[in-house]
């Protein structure tokens, strides 16, 4: 006779069911290949396997060491499968069979949570959610660190509310630690926690156990400090250009943050949005994440926690907000179905389970007949949507293993093929260095060190100045692009060495391989024009500032404003002939609306000659909440006011000729100080760079 399956165990099945459905819609999709979903597991691989081979932290053998890969603990899991055999494509096959069995994980660990939420029959419903889960299912199996992320999440709640309730605080720290280990955003959820365990009621906890959920913390903090002694920053390189606020202002920010706050309420959590309803800067498919209410179902779980858990559940809850309030807004919100709120999503939907049972006993008052009647109608009617949504995401899968399998897969198949060995190649497109073997420079920063610390909003005069630093011979040969960067680029075209080597034909935003010309950049490295260089001909150059170069700037001290009312202007690159001579000069500056303020090597006792080049017109960018807006602005005369330590130094008037100019002007002796000397520049003008002669 048949063994009885448990319900339980029936989850598990339904969810071995849903990982078969989507590995077979990838592999039917390429052919019976494991492929990245998105370009970011290729850039973790190739982290994992310099970690593996000894060299952790560096993306390419050589180069100064960054933290692009984000997550400390997944890196490290899939170094340890690199060094167990499981190579290329093997490697990408592990990443996304360690999110299947974290997905098949967590639908017991769900089926605990919402049982301590309310009771089986609600945990079994958590269960079934999460099994069903649509984006979230994707979250576990595209590969990335937020799988990873996902399970411990979920068990860390779990643990979070055992503890609460009496049990041990090993499960807890553990739990904690992991989390600490796995992305950024576990130290403050850490830090929370183990604030808050103080509050734990009777019984009265022993000196290890007031210690242990403290244990998290120093977990996280010791990974900043690792980032800091490896890389010489505390936050990871991937993490720190995703802020909102010095790309767009504060004005702007609040404008986006606050529209996604709305977005993520009503669009995610109330599921009162069209499936398709683009949240932030992606498509989040809206109404796929959650039953339709499900925040209503999750306020009424703190409104009438379970008993003993009051202070538990309603923390946990601010902390997700916390949380969410902190990472959620960045330039990348909304992007993998947003990816940097998934992590709580599997949790949440235990408290809409538990919510549910609050609302059909609300509703049905003593009436337990229709209390459960209502109880499975609801879950029934969840299921059958969380049925739809895993479908609808099942094929979304399908759709972008195909999209890697057409476009990334057959340019990785001909650079090995075609190009020499150890042949560089600067991209800006994807992170085709796993799968080729070639060396890659990425020119959008994170992996790239020598590219990392541009501002988002100035990436490409960033790129130009970063390129500008690198000695001619460390110059990739290659240039790798989409399409539509290419088309839209006057700089990459510039960089592009005649057509295409090779192109992609992926029906959709194809990969273009140029061989790279690099002259552009070098043709000024000083002043150009006749006239700027006939008036520092007898002078000796003390110093020199490259503005849009965030190293240089940094060296100098420099800062700025520049902005109009609300709108933070952005820098950008120019090219363009050099008088009558026809040869193109290529440059990143800033219209100046408002100052800048630096510091300059000097000598006592001389004047301090300033050769400044500017442009007219200049084409500049505000970041706004509709988008960018960019503008291409004449500045036919601009006004400068110069003070140097301190004091007014001289009020300038300057007529800019269409094209590049660059203007001489002269910082008196008595203001000039030995070692270096403070300027500080305000008015309406164009910087594009500095020199300094005495």
């Amino acid at each position: 006779m048949a063994a009885k399956i448990g319900p339980v165990r029936a989850l598990v099945l339904l969810g071995l069911a849903v990982v078969a459905s989507f590995l077979a819609l990838l592999l039917w999709t390429t052919g019976g290949h494991f492929v990245a979903q998105v370009s970011d597991l290729y850039v973790v691989a190739q982290y994992a396997k310099a970690m593996a081979e000894g060299h952790p932290f560096h993306y390419n053998l050589g180069e100064a060491p960054t933290t692009g890969s984000t997550s400390l603990l997944h890196t490290a899991v899939l170094a340890l499968a690199h060094a167990a055999g499981a190579r290329g494509e093997g490697l990408v096959a592990f990443a996304v069979l360690l999110g299947a069995a974290l997905y098949l994980a967590s639908i017991p660990l769900a089926v605990r949570v919402g049982a301590r939420l309310a009771s089986p029959r609600e945990g079994l419903l958590a269960g079934g959610l999460v099994a069903l889960g649509g984006p979230v299912v994707w979250g576990y199996l595209y590969g990335s660190d937020i799988a990873l992320f996902l399970f411990l999440a979920l068990l860390l709640l779990d643990r979070w509310l055992a503890w609460w309730s009496g049990g041990p605080a090993s499960g807890l720290a553990l739990a904690g630690s992991l989390v600490a280990l796995a992305r950024p955003e576990g130290l403050p959820m850490a830090l929370v926690l183990a604030v808050a365990s103080v509050r734990r009621p009777a019984p009265a906890p022993s000196r290890r156990e007031r210690w242990l959920p403290w244990l998290p913390v120093a977990a996280g903090l010791c990974v900043l400090a690792l980032q800091r002694a490896v890389t010489g920053s505390w936050l990871a390189t991937s993490v720190g250009e995703k802020a909102l606020l010095p790309n767009y202002g504060p004005v702007e920010t609040l404008a986006l943050a606050s529209r996604y706050g709305v977005d993520v309420l009503r669009g995610l959590l109330l599921g009162l949005y069209p499936p398709e309803a683009a949240i932030g800067f992606s498509t989040g498919h809206a109404a796929f994440f959650f039953p339709p209410l499900a925040l209503v179902l999750v306020l009424l779980v703190a409104v009438r926690p379970p008993s003993g858990l009051a202070f538990a559940v309603r923390l946990w809850l601010a902390l997700l907000a916390l949380v969410f309030a902190l990472v959620g807004p960045n330039v990348f919100m909304g992007v993998h179905f947003n990816r940097y709120l998934m992590w709580a999503f599997p949790g949440l939907l235990a408290f809409v389970a538990a919510g549910l049972s609050i609302l059909t006993r609300l509703a049905a008052r003593e009436d337990e007949e229709l209390e459960r009647g209502l109880f499975r109608a609801g879950a029934s009617l969840f299921l059958v949507l969380g049925l739809l949504s895993t479908a609808r995401f099942a094929a979304v899968y399908g759709e972008m293993a195909g999209a890697t399998w057409r476009r990334e897969v057959p340019m990785a198949a001909w650079i090995r093929a075609n190009l020499p060995p150890g042949a560089t190649i600067a991209n800006v497109a994807t992170s085709l260095e796993y799968l080729t073997g070639h060396r890659n420079t990425s020119l959008h920063g994170v992996t790239s060190p020598d590219f990392v610390g541009n501002r988002t909003a100035e990436r490409e005069a960033g790129v130009f100045e970063s390129l500008g630093r690198l000695p001619r011979g460390e110059r990739p040969t290659f240039l790798l692009v989409t399409r539509s960067g290419y088309d839209g680029s006057e700089l990459l075209r510039a960089l592009a060495d005649g057509p295409p080597l090779h192109e992609t034909t992926s029906l959709g935003d194809d990969l273009l391989l140029f061989r790279a010309r690099w002259d552009v950049l070098d043709h000024g490295e000083g002043p150009v024009l006749p006239e700027a260089r006939a008036a520092v001909a007898a002078l000796e150059e003390v110093d020199s500032l490259d503005v849009c170069d965030a190293r240089d700037e940094s060296a100098h001290g420099y800062a700025f404003e520049s902005r109009s009312g609300e709108l933070l202007l952005a820098g950008s690159v120019a090219i363009g002939p050099v008088g009558g001579t026809g040869e193109a000069l290529a440059d990143a500056g800033r219209l100046i609306a408002g100052g800048e303020s630096f510091r300059v090597r000097t000598r006592a006792g001389r004047d301090l000659v300033v050769v400044l080049r500017s442009r007219s017109p200049i084409e500049v960018t505000a970041r706004r909440a509709q988008g960018p807006a960019p503008v291409s602005l004449d500045v036919a005369q601009m006004g400068i006011r110069v003070r140097a330590a301190g004091r007014e130094a001289g009020r300038l008037v300057l007529a800019n000729q269409p094209g590049w100019n660059e203007h001489v002007f002269r910082v008196p002796a008595d203001a000039v100080s030995e070692g270096s000397t403070d300027l500080e520049l305000s008015g309406r003008y164009v910087a594009f760079h500095y020199w300094f002669y005495q």
